[in-house]
């Protein structure tokens, strides 16, 4: 059995009693993870892997994550609770499989990224925005961006941008490191439109 087999097992018996909507998302994210990593030659399984995992904990108790999580990430989950399912998630990945660093970044950062990230969390990142089941205008837009105009960067710039602006709408502030991200992810989108126009 191969390491994302095993990975998508756990999810199937984690919501076989309900949430069929979260599983059809999470195997969404996994078609387009693994699209993503034959693009852009990032490891399959590993991909794979950390998508099926990446909502895992998405209905867990934020109790769950006392014992779990340090202490600074659970004051900063109290602060920003989207964050919860993220971190617990990947504590699970790290349980239940065997550890891969990179996984379980991937796992614990794919809600909205972080700065200097690796090529397997941009993908877990985007492809949660992305996948198929998103039918949300913004991510069909940042979809059409991501698989049909082939512009990474700019899908994440995208993506995180009208995030932060829907957020900010229903009166939440952005996280710092949301911000962060955004900022170079627009510096690489400036950076590329510079490299094609001296091509």
């Amino acid at each position: 059995m191969q390491l994302s087999d095993k990975a998508k097992a756990l999810v199937e018996e984690k919501y076989k009693d309900g949430h069929k909507k979260r599983l059809e998302h999470i195997f969404g994210v996994a078609l387009m993870a693994e699209f993503l990593a034959k693009r852009y030659n990032v490891d399959v399984e590993k991909a794979k892997v950390a998508a099926y995992m990446h909502d895992y904990s998405k209905y867990d108790d934020p109790k769950d994550a006392l014992g779990i999580l340090t202490e600074e990430e659970i004051m900063e989950c109290e602060e920003y609770p989207f964050l919860y399912h993220a971190y617990l998630s990947a504590e699970a990945y790290k349980r239940l499989m065997d550890f891969d660093i990179d996984i379980y970044n991937a796992i614990k950062y794919h809600v909205f990224g972080r700065p200097n990230m690796s090529m397997l969390e941009a993908i877990i990142m985007i492809a949660d925005y992305t996948e198929m089941n998103r039918v949300y205008p913004s991510c069909i837009e940042v979809r059409k961006i991501l698989v049909d105009d082939n512009n990474l960067n700019l899908a994440i710039y995208e993506s995180l941008k009208r995030t932060i602006e829907f957020e900010e709408s229903l009166g939440h502030k952005a996280h710092p490191l949301q911000i962060k991200v955004k900022e170079e992810y627009k510096r690489k989108v400036l950076e590329d439109e510079l490299r094609r126009s001296n091509n």
